[in-house]
């Protein structure tokens, strides 16, 4: 039997369309990269954006008896460029599981090895997902790419500014987040502000969210200074601190413990990976949505695969082999992102390492 007939029975036993079920397939909720880094397509293997500096000077003054206007500079035009880079993978169809397709015992048994053929397909396309998504916070986190994989390894600094890295050691800060929550010298809530400032003076406008997980969120609201700035008990809710910092001009804070999984040395997903690191705390801009490109932080550069009839984006299909007889589960995608405006994150380590 040739995969099409595989195929074939797979939309007639669930009503859809293979192809289409396989592109409907959505990100977890629970993911927030695309916000700061959205997927955008490209139909080339290198990619270049003009980004357009649109600030101003006030207006010269002209003369009034029909002097020409003065001549001022237009707009700094920035040029980025960069190249996406080719992820993939595949595995192979379990054989007992299509004899008992190719050879079923009842409709019931056919039925249920369909679906699992239908929910491989979909193991591929969120597993590049995830790769997505692991590239957007490596960018947002860390400011570079580290890969090691057992068939690539590289090291790709993504161009954030030194200056927008900080941690405790450096002098406007108080202690390590993790010091004891009733030192004097602990200050994890003015440490917050102080980057929200430094922020300001970087971009003349305040981030739009600071983004930590859950430990760091407990440090902070649990520091008696912190405690003593809001007028709280033992520990400052997290809904009193975004108030308060909403009342000051500050952006409010979410927590995001979400991680994706990597192989272990037998091939095995079982080796969770968190999206942001312990001790970190990062201050973003969302992105705009299209309607002002130039401003975001960049996006994720989705690019042509050419087994997609060089066409963009996750593509997934299963293919067949002879000699000896196999299917395959099969998944490319070409990604890798574009970072506009990388001095709108800033990154801080809160145990200074």
């Amino acid at each position: 039997m040739d995969k099409n007939k595989l195929i074939e029975m797979i939309e007639d036993a669930f009503g859809i369309d293979y192809y289409g079920y396989i592109e409907e397939i959505d990100e977890p909720v629970n993911w927030i990269g695309e916000r700061f880094l959205p997927a955008n397509e490209v139909f080339d293997y290198d990619w270049v954006y003009h980004i357009f500096d649109n600030t101003v000077a006030i207006a010269r003054m002209k003369s009034r008896s029909d002097g020409e206007a003065p001549i001022v500079g237009g707009p700094a035009v920035e040029k980025v460029a960069g190249s996406i880079a080719p992820f993939g993978q595949k595995f192979q169809v379990n054989p007992s599981m299509l004899n008992k397709i190719f050879n079923p015992r009842n409709d019931s048994e056919l039925k249920q090895n369909l679906r699992r053929i239908l929910d491989e397909s979909a193991r591929n396309v969120r597993s590049a997902q995830a790769r997505m998504e692991w590239l957007r916070w490596q960018v947002l986190t860390t400011g570079e790419i580290d890969i090691e994989d057992p068939d690539a390894e590289l090291t790709v600094d993504m161009g954030v500014p030194a200056s927008n890295k900080y941690d405790t050691s450096q002098g406007d800060f108080g202690l390590d987040w993790d010091s004891n929550w009733d030192d004097s010298g602990l200050t994890p809530l003015s440490d917050y502000i102080q980057l929200c400032e430094n922020y300001y003076d970087t971009n003349d406008e305040m981030p739009d969210v600071g983004v930590m997980k859950r430990a760091q969120l407990l440090e902070l609201t649990g520091a008696e200074t912190t405690r003593d700035e809001i007028g709280e008990g033992s520990r400052v809710s997290p809904i009193a601190l975004n108030e308060y910092l909403e009342q000051h001009g500050y952006p409010p804070i979410e927590t995001y413990d979400e991680y994706v999984r990597l192989e272990d040395t037998m091939g095995r997903p079982t080796t969770k990976d968190y999206l942001i690191p312990d001790d970190t705390v990062v201050l973003l801009q969302e992105a705009t949505t299209g309607e002002d490109v130039d401003n975001d932080i960049g996006g994720l550069a989705v690019g042509p695969v050419a087994e997609n009839n060089f066409q963009p984006g996750i593509y997934t299909d299963i293919y067949e082999e002879f000699d000896p007889m196999k299917y395959w589960h099969f998944m490319a995608v070409e990604v890798w992102p574009a970072v506009f405006n990388p001095e709108k994150i800033v990154i801080f380590d809160t145990d200074g390492n």
